[in-house]
């Protein structure tokens, strides 16, 4: 089930009996999420694991939800606030479904080769042990690292909780998993150091609003808006081309967490996508020859050869691209609209080493 029929389906969008039959199961189910993440808090609380605190502060980037909030955007943009200020950041992540498809050998997943190219030169340790990647960082000389997808993350002390909230579905239907979205309840916000609200673009003013005055029910701390603004192509070749080179008509396709975002996008920059042309594959998804084929196939029958996607997705595909197919990424730029100022002052009180 790809993540629109996903969505349809939780947020009861969908009626038929088998989506019916699937809310009720995962209604059934969501107790028990939630008593095992009770269990995994008291382990902590009472003693039974142990948190460690490194010798360099650490910056938490995560959310409350499942799906794409944009943190990976809004971890370049941190890492360039950051270089601005004189520090010298890093990153650690944990590295969940790390690359490899049929041509080339595991080198990190999705998100560390598109930092990789937002971030060119900053070290990004991947590990499950995200102590060590910490330590290893500063080893490196990093004196700030910057934890990828960490507020659920318990065994490493931080310094600032930063969390992303995206305003198209902002508290994953207000449930938590697997009946929702929702990693956790709503009052783990109170962790929070800094909100953001992602995609603010896309919805208007007054529902803006509302989110906020759902996020002060459990917290104070200061709230900005970001949205993410595309910038440029990349194609396969590593060529940039302006936003407007796009020549027309392009068949769409990719496996990111939040697939409307992107579409929205699209659309905004004018970009039309013939019906038929779109194709959504899981997040995170490895991608195959046999799956470019069809891509191929799909750009070729109704757009012309023409291929968009996400830079996530790109990274992952283009030793597959044909010459046959212009196969571009939007480069996308997460730009803060209102909060500038709040960031900057989190971020200066960053302590030094």
């Amino acid at each position: 089930m790809n993540p629109r029929d996903i969505d349809d389906v939780l947020s009861g969008r969908r009626q038929d009996l088998a989506a019916r039959g699937l809310r009720l199961a995962t209604t059934l189910a969501e107790p028990v999420y939630w008593s095992g993440l009770q269990l995994h808090r008291s382990r902590y609380r009472l003693g039974f694991k142990k948190t460690h605190r490194v010798s360099r502060p650490v910056i938490s980037i995560g959310n409350l939800t499942t799906g794409g909030t944009g943190k990976t955007p809004f971890t370049a943009l941190l890492v360039k606030q950051l270089q601005n200020l004189g520090r010298t950041p890093g990153i650690a992540s944990r590295g969940y479904k790390s690359l490899e498809n049929d041509t080339e050998p595991a080198t990190g997943n999705d998100e560390k080769l598109v930092l990789d190219q937002m971030c060119p030169g900053v070290p990004h340790i991947q590990n499950r042990n995200r102590v060590a990647a910490a330590e290893q960082l500063i080893e490196q000389g990093c004196d700030c690292i910057l934890l990828d997808d960490g507020f659920q993350h318990r065994r490493l002390q931080r310094d600032l909780d930063i969390v992303l909230i995206d305003a198209v579905n902002p508290f994953g239907h207000n449930h938590l998993l697997p009946r929702g979205l929702l990693r956790e309840p709503l009052s783990a916000l109170k962790r929070a150091s800094l909100i953001v609200l992602t995609r603010v673009d896309q919805v208007d003013r007054p529902a803006l609003d509302a989110i906020t005055r759902t996020i002060r029910r459990h917290t104070q701390v200061p709230i900005i808006e970001v949205r993410f603004a595309p910038t440029s192509w990349l194609s396969t070749t590593g060529a940039i081309t302006p936003l407007e080179s796009h020549p027309g008509p392009a068949a769409m396709f990719c496996g990111i967490g939040n697939p409307t975002g992107f579409t929205a996008t699209l659309k905004q920059c004018g970009i039309t996508i013939p019906e038929g042309a779109t194709k959504i594959f899981p997040d995170h998804h490895h991608y195959t020859r046999e799956d470019f084929e069809g891509l191929s196939t799909l750009a070729t029958q109704k757009a012309n050869g023409q291929l968009v996607t996400t830079l996530k997705d790109l990274v992952k595909i283009r030793e597959l691209v044909s010459v046959e197919i212009d196969c571009r990424a939007m480069l996308i730029e997460a730009m803060v609209t209102r909060g500038e100022d709040d960031l900057h002052r989190l971020l200066n009180h960053v302590p030094q080493p």
